[in-house]
């Protein structure tokens, strides 16, 4: 019994972190768009939002940035009621810190479209928690799956580190036009790959229940 109870202490301690959430904005707002800080989400979710554009929760359908007004994203009902954006500006970005590093990450961006002087370029860096880049991704509006409403699914795995910083920049060709980021269903389910740092005090309880069963073999034999 006290060999199997050690066992399990230890594999408790070395399990592998994990978040287990996706983040798409459906919870505690209402109206046409409200305003955020961008650490609302530090809680529940270990990441925060920042852009210097400004940033918005804002409702699908009557939405002021991201999306035409009265437009949806296509398929219709991908990004629910309400999804994040920055204000409209000849540049958009959107930086996502991560709390913890990870080691993969996914969300939607919608509405990657334009032709021409007004053809809409955005570009996805994943890095590191020292700022090297460790994979950068472009979607222009003539992209497969990108286009008038369409939503893009954009991910990060399988790379060389951990993941501290997603950055987003949406530009368009002739610099001129102004464009916003419609962004929904962030996916922070993902394993770190790094155990669990021991509590303090957990060393020595591993080894009190070690030397317990040692024991208990002793007094059998």
């Amino acid at each position: 019994m006290y060999k199997t109870l050690t066992i399990a202490a230890a594999l408790t301690f070395s399990a592998v972190a994990a978040n287990a959430a996706i983040l798409d904005f459906e919870t505690g707002f209402s109206g046409d768009s409200t305003p955020i800080v961008g650490n609302e989400f530090v809680g529940g979710f270990d990441v925060t939002f920042s852009s210097p554009n400004g940033l918005n929760i804002v409702e699908v359908g009557p939405g002021t940035d991201g999306f035409v007004p009265n437009d949806t994203p296509n398929p219709a009902d991908a990004f629910g009621d309400y999804f994040l954006t920055s204000d409209f500006g000849q540049t958009t970005s959107l930086t996502i810190t991560y709390g913890t590093a990870v080691s993969a990450a996914s969300f939607d961006v919608a509405d990657i479209d334009g032709s021409g002087n007004d053809l809409e370029v955005f570009t996805f860096i994943a890095r590191d928690m020292g700022g090297n880049v460790l994979d950068t991704q472009v979607v222009d509006g003539n992209s497969p799956l990108a286009g008038d409403a369409a939503v893009t699914r954009i991910g990060f795995s399988g790379l060389a580190g951990m993941i501290s910083e997603i950055e987003i920049t949406g530009t368009t060709a002739g610099g001129t036009r102004f464009i916003g980021i419609a962004f929904d269903n962030f996916d922070t389910m993902v394993d770190s790959t790094a155990p669990i740092p021991l509590p303090a005090g957990a060393p020595l309880a591993l080894l009190g229940l070690g030397a317990l069963g040692a024991l208990r073999a002793r007094r059998k034999s």
